[in-house]
């Protein structure tokens, strides 16, 4: 008799666990039928959303390859010095140059590595406005380009004699990161353009912070030439 009782009232659990799951359909059921029309447009919208996603990730991935092309193409030109070939192109069309990279890739890693190189083409040739314009348009998350961009703003300011900035943009290349392999030399830079644009207090300072941190840099011996006079 009990196990008849126990049986008959795990079965009433049941039918009462299938009544609810039954109820909950009902509800879902329902609410679905009621908003159909929005619940369709949600799930297009999603649907569109992720068709997007995957063409921009895979135009993405095919533009960095192309950009990655290109600047291997150029990269003999700008490292040889030849400027002109490395910002507008070889006349044999081998490389379609800097500025159709960065006009082009911008955006790609590769783009954003081109525009610190452009910079560096105007800078060499004294175009300082176009160096000035490339350099401030790096928008990369690269450390050492970072603090190129900074250190070649830095160059474009100190031909402009603007010292008070080209010093504040060297400043900004060293704090990127202390340990890249440059630091020494953006340091030195900025206490030189502190020095000429008469901040005595600024100059000093960053004098100090050199001898602690680059006791054995090249550019150690030339500080003499920028210390203020006590």
């Amino acid at each position: 008799m009990a196990k008849t009782l126990k049986k008959t009232s795990f079965q009433q659990r049941k039918i009462h666990q299938d009544n609810k799951l039954f109820n909950y359909y009902l509800v879902i059921s329902d609410f679905i039928e009621k908003h159909k029309k929005y619940i369709y447009t949600a799930l297009l919208i999603i649907l569109a959303v992720v068709v997007v996603f995957i063409l921009y990730t895979k135009k993405k991935s095919t533009d960095n390859e192309e950009a990655s092309t290109e600047l291997i193409k150029v990269r003999d030109w700008y490292l040889k010095g030849a400027y002109d070939q490395a910002i507008y192109g070889d006349s044999l069309g081998m490389s379609r140059g800097l500025l159709f990279l960065v006009d082009n890739y911008g955006s790609t890693e590769s783009g954003q590595t081109a525009k610190i190189m452009l910079g560096n083409s105007f800078l060499a040739l004294k175009d300082y406005d176009n160096a000035e314009k490339y350099f401030s348009d790096y928008s990369g998350r690269v450390e050492y380009l970072k603090a190129a961009s900074h250190s070649g703003l830095g160059a474009v300011y100190e031909a402009r004699r603007n010292y008070v900035e080209a010093a504040k943009e060297f400043e900004k290349a060293y704090n990127v990161n202390k340990e890249l392999l440059n630091a020494d030399e953006y340091l030195f830079y900025s206490i030189k353009n502190y020095f000429l644009a008469k901040d005595v207090e600024k100059t000093n300072k960053l004098i100090e912070e050199f001898k602690s941190e680059f006791p054995k840099s090249k550019y150690l011996g030339q500080i003499e030439r920028y210390t203020p006079p006590k």
